[in-house]
């Protein structure tokens, strides 16, 4: 009975940081609800970033220094998780609401690859077979969705490069809470917080937008979303990023747009065509692969 309970214990311990990345991914992917809402009250992406993020940032500066004998030592490895966290929010918020959507989300679900290269050459991660299968599946099963070659004949422009940064950032905030021992939870989880304001201010200085008269009732709405959807997503992310290896967690992460087609679908009142079922099949696919339990032969 002993030795039973060991194993669920242990089963149970493996799992939660696989559980954590798809229920952040889930949140990240309905994310474009929200956004569509205040977009429509006249708020652009930087916009949001200062005012949500900005409403969360305060709450986080107390709970940050009251924490700071347990992350000074890794101080610089923080700085880094709030600034590629906070760079790839705003990035991928611009480039969305400025860009199409399916070129904005092919070049952004890049990741696995970038998750891939930062866990073998950082961490100094063994890709299995296994491994490699997935994250071929993920790239395949969103280079379909996205419709092949024909979403790539487009010249690159800024918006690509906000696309492609965004999924490397992603990743790279992955790769760089893997590698942190010492920070708390709560430290990782709210210096993003800090970061996205300062930096949406410095996007909104090159592409100006007035802050629109918004009411009571609109403030009370940004805080909530501030701290029950952006900062659950934030949090569940991190968590599972600090403990899944940096290639899986990249693949996992994919989900979100699974997600994001699902409720595109269900609530946009989007049309699910062939390329979405296959495509969004194959991310399933690999998702259950690498949400299962790895077994190493030496």
């Amino acid at each position: 009975m002993l030795f039973m309970s060991a194993i669920s214990g242990s089963h149970f311990k493996n799992t939660l940081p696989v559980v954590s990345i798809l229920i952040g991914a889930a949140f990240w992917g309905f994310i474009w609800w929200p956004l569509k809402f205040f977009a429509n009250a006249g708020l652009s992406g930087n916009l949001i970033g200062v005012t949500a993020y900005l409403i969360v940032g305060l709450v986080a500066l107390p709970i940050l220094w009251q924490q700071r004998k347990l992350w000074y030592a890794e101080k610089w490895l923080l700085l880094l998780i709030g600034l590629f966290f906070g760079i790839a929010n705003i990035t991928f918020t611009t480039a969305l609401m400025q860009g199409e959507v399916v070129r904005v989300m092919l070049l952004f679900y890049l990741l696995p690859a970038w998750g891939a290269l930062g866990g073998k050459f950082i961490l100094k991660e063994k890709l299995s077979l296994r491994r490699y299968f997935t994250i071929a599946l993920s790239l395949t099963g969103v280079f379909i969705i996205m419709g092949g070659t024909a979403v790539l004949k487009e010249p690159f422009s800024m918006v690509d490069t906000m696309s492609l940064a965004a999924g490397f950032c992603l990743s790279a905030t992955g790769v760089i809470n893997k590698k942190a021992a010492q920070i708390p939870l709560a430290s990782r989880t709210f210096v993003p917080f800090m970061f996205c304001p300062p930096l949406a201010l410095i996007g909104n200085y090159y592409a100006p937008t007035s802050l629109p008269h918004i009411g009571l009732m609109m403030w009370l709405l940004l805080a909530a979303f501030a701290f029950i959807w952006l900062f659950a997503a934030t949090a569940f992310s991190t968590y599972g990023f600090s403990k899944v290896e940096a290639s899986r967690a990249s693949i996992l992460q994919v989900t979100e747009l699974f997600v994001a087609i699902i409720t595109a679908t269900l609530i946009g009142g989007e049309i699910l065509h062939t390329k979405e079922l296959i495509g969004g099949t194959l991310i399933v696919i690999a998702t259950i692969l690498e949400a299962m339990p790895q077994v190493v032969v030496t």
